[in-house]
């Protein structure tokens, strides 16, 4: 037995499935609706303060780099 998730991009693939289903082919199993992950996990993770540290960190580093070539 496999278990596999599959997701439905038109409502006709759903009819299609439970034909399947109907035929002993295969059975649908209802699972909980997945919650939508945000977009940016970690925005806001550090301080605007460490960011602008770390910006200028790597901006004397590249000038650094471009000076020593």
């Amino acid at each position: 037995m496999q278990i596999i998730t599959v997701e439905l991009l038109n409502d006709d693939a759903l009819a299609l499935l439970q034909q399947l289903e109907q035929l002993h082919i295969l059975r649908l199993v209802a699972t909980k609706k997945q919650e939508e992950q945000p977009k940016r996990k970690w925005a806001g993770s550090i301080s605007k303060e460490t960011a602008n540290k770390m910006l200028q960190y790597v901006d004397e580093s590249r000038n650094e780099w471009e000076r020593n070539i």
